[in-house]
This record gives C-alpha cells, structure tokens and sequence, in this order.
C-alpha cells in the first residue's frame, strides 16, 4: 500500500486535486484452485481429457488469460520516442472481464479481515482495515462480508489510473 499520495488535477479524466488517496495494488497471478473448485461445472469447461486448470490457469482457451486479461488489439501503433508498440484498447473481452471481475470480489471477500499463513503468521491486515474507519476487533479470517466487489475494482482502477496517469 502507498499511502498519502497527492493526487493532481486531471481534466481529461474530470478529477479535482488537492487530496491524498492511499492505494493498494493487488497483483492476482493465476486463479486459486478454491475459487476454481466453487465455480459451476458448465463454466469455462476444459478441453476433453484436461482439467479445468494447470499450472494455476484455466485450460479453457476463453479463460485462460484470467485474471490479467489482454485488451483487445488493435492493428494500430503508438510511437514513443521512436519506438513502435502496440496500442491496445481499453476493451476487454467481456467473459474473462467478467470472470476476473468475480474473482476479484472473491479474493476481497475471502482476505475481508486478513489473511493468517500457515505458521500463524498475519500475512495481510485485510480489506477490511482498508475500507473500514473503525476499529477493527475481529481477527483475520478467510472472509466474512465483503462491500461490492464492483465497486472496489473500480476503486483499485481509479486509483491506479490516477497514479499512472498523471505520474
């Protein structure tokens, strides 16, 4: 978590500086086998004789790039000091968007009041201690209640959008 980052005017994005926002980043690579087993057996079924994931990633070629989801490209490119690349969209592909998107308010829900290793170590405070102004009595757990999984993706993607785009 960064915390106290000032956060400047934006007019592209319509935001009003002045402020400081804490932000956490969550990089999810590949999806949890709990979270695999949860999910209804008619979604992102595997290929015959495979299982649903491996190495930690769906084997189903729709979903196999959640949760970091490519944008959809574009046969366009950006030149950056004289450098081509690709200019990616900011589309997603709706069904794995929306799958990270669930997994995403899964992980939230799960690490609600922290996260305790297996050597009874707290490994992570929880969302909750982020979200949340008052204290906090209940030790971590796998998860109790969650706020709107949407809204805080959203939140993360502001958050992060602020950052990068006006570093």
């Amino acid at each position: 978590t960064l915390e106290g980052l000032d956060v400047v005017d934006n007019e592209f994005w319509g935001i009003e500086g002045g402020w400081t926002v804490d932000v956490t980043f969550v990089l999810m690579v590949g999806v949890p086998q709990k979270f695999v087993d949860e999910l209804p057996e008619d979604i992102a079924p595997p290929p015959a004789g495979r299982n649903k994931t491996e190495l930690g990633f769906f084997t189903n070629e729709e979903f196999a790039s959640v949760p970091n989801v490519i944008p959809l490209g574009r046969d366009e490119f950006i030149e950056i000091d004289g450098t081509f690349i690709p200019a990616f969209g900011f589309e997603l592909p709706e069904r794995p968007a929306r799958m990270t998107q669930i997994l995403t308010s899964w992980v939230v829900k799960r690490a609600w009041n922290g996260l305790v290793g297996i050597d009874g170590e707290v490994k992570f405070g929880g969302f909750r201690e982020l979200f949340e102004e008052e204290e906090i009595e209940e030790p971590p757990t796998s998860g109790s209640r969650i706020l709107n999984g949407t809204w805080i993706t959203y939140f993360m993607a502001l958050a992060a959008t602020l950052l990068f785009f006006n570093a």
